[in-house]
């Protein structure tokens, strides 16, 4: 199957949820994939949303696209970010599925405590540091207000997620734990549109205990 006849792939669960592992499993399998470009994929987003244009103008060239994050202040000590908003991709899933309607959709997921401690962690503490900084204006002082700032994006998110693809596109959403989730049901999604080869998903960290 070419290029023009298949599918985007968009993971829309946050970042820290085996991001990294599907970028691997996806460009294992030949499917063209990209993940976070130093911001970039977020700052072409972004900025496509607020002109009105494609989200993947001039960032098109791919067919699965993996942690859509933008973290003023990352990376760190050499960033593209300074002044920019701060931008979680996977937040604009219905602005993707409007502009690429054929596009499968994979919410990305693990339990939410394992979440939090893992993004805690993240790059020696930078990555909360600099998301703490950013959300500042919005009151967020210390870190046990923004272990509760997340906790409430997250159950926030996956409902929002799960309701518009229930009613909108069922088909074309697959809920998938890091953690719980088998393998197959990921390889079944995706068999229909790419040929699948390699059907282990790879683990690349060992905060997400997973098994295939």
């Amino acid at each position: 199957m070419n290029r023009c006849e298949q599918p985007r792939i968009f993971l829309i669960g946050f970042n820290k949820c085996g991001t990294t592992s599907f970028h691997d499993y996806f460009t294992a399998n030949g499917i063209a994939s990209v993940h976070w470009r130093a911001n970039t994929l977020a700052l072409a987003l972004h900025r496509n949303r607020a002109e009105g244009r494609p989200l993947l103008e001039g960032i098109d060239r791919w067919t699965a696209y993996t942690d859509m994050n933008c973290i003023p202040g990352s990376p760190w000590g050499r960033s593209n970010s300074d002044g920019a908003p701060l931008i979680e991709g996977c937040r604009y899933f219905r602005e993707l599925h409007r502009d690429y309607p054929e596009a499968l959709f994979i919410l990305n997921t693990r339990e939410p405590f394992d979440w939090l401690g893992s993004r805690l962690q993240h790059d020696q503490g930078q990555f909360a540091a600099a998301y703490k900084r950013a959300v500042t204006r919005d009151g967020i002082l210390t870190k046990r207000q923004l272990k509760q700032r997340w906790l409430m994006d997250w159950y926030e998110h996956h409902a929002e997620v799960l309701s518009y693809f229930q009613n909108a596109a069922p088909k074309q959403l697959l809920v998938f734990h890091i953690q719980a989730t088998p393998v197959k049901k990921l390889n079944r999604f995706l068999s229909p549109h790419f040929s699948i080869t390699q059907r282990r998903f790879p683990h690349n960290h060992q905060s997400a205990k997973r098994k295939s």
